[in-house]
């Protein structure tokens, strides 16, 4: 069990990719034709085609990007807490869509990377062992 959680924690990245994509699997599995149903996505497409919603979104990823390019590691404590809300924001409004009788795979996909985010403020993004 130790072994497992040291690898767990080593090589986190591929789990959460492996996770997302059998449960991506199995939620087309339980919902064929989930693709065709562009209900499940009309509510959350109008709240970002706001540009309130959208623009920060957009400049925090920009801005990301631009310190890694730069190797500006001392903010990426505080652009770790945005993703994460961001994040948090797009898993609940999906969550609800599916719950509300529109189901959809985006929720799984956002609340991967809200475990990735959270995982990367954990344990770090170098290699732990």
């Amino acid at each position: 069990m130790k072994d497992l959680k040291q690898r767990i924690r080593t090589d986190w990245h591929f789990l959460v990719v492996a996770v997302t994509t059998a449960a991506i699997g199995l939620n087309f599995l339980a919902h064929p034709g989930l693709l065709d149903d562009h209900s499940a996505y009309a509510f959350i497409v109008n709240v970002l085609d706001d540009a309130v919603f959208s623009v920060p979104i957009s400049v925090s990823g920009i801005v990301g990007v631009i310190l890694f390019i730069l190797n500006m590691r001392q903010f990426r404590s505080f652009f770790l807490v945005v993703y994460q809300f961001v994040w948090m924001v797009l898993l609940l409004a999906y969550a609800w869509r599916a719950v509300s009788g529109f189901p959809n795979s985006t929720w799984i996909m956002a609340a991967c990377m809200n475990a990735a985010i959270f995982f990367l403020a954990l344990w770090g993004d170098e290699d732990v062992g």
